[in-house]
């Protein structure tokens, strides 16, 4: 009786060293965007703030067209981490584009993400640079 307690002790144990970790995500990101509708690409780079329970706050900065330069602020949740990476979504509206919607993955340092407006879709791909 006690083999079996302590095997299934010992697998309960190990088992929880597979457990998804979820990822860091306050700090500082640099990366790029790319529009799936017309194939426009530019520089992004973000700061992202945790905020109380499974809020965070990115700030976006990049430029459109070489020299046009943006900014936009977007809260997003955590919904879940698995072994995939820590997932975020998040949905906005902003003037010009509508509404726009995020949803991305964390993993390793890697920050994967996918948009999409009424006007414009496309993905981000930055990664984690500091603080």
């Amino acid at each position: 009786m006690f083999r079996i307690f302590a095997l299934i002790g010992l697998f309960g144990f190990a088992t929880l060293g597979f457990a998804a970790e979820p990822e860091v995500l306050a700090g500082s990101w640099k990366g790029n965007w790319t529009s799936s509708a017309n194939g426009h690409t530019g520089p992004l780079n973000a700061r992202i703030d945790v905020g109380g329970g499974d809020k965070v706050v990115v700030h976006f900065r990049g430029r459109f067209l070489k020299v046009v330069p943006f900014l936009y602020r977007s809260q997003l949740t955590v919904v879940g981490t698995d072994e995939m990476g820590t997932h975020l979504s998040g949905s906005q509206k902003l003037p010009l584009f509508g509404t726009f919607t995020t949803s991305a993955t964390v993993k390793n340092g890697q920050f994967h993400a996918s948009f999409q407006s009424g006007k414009d879709g496309g993905e981000f791909h930055m990664t984690r640079i500091g603080n």
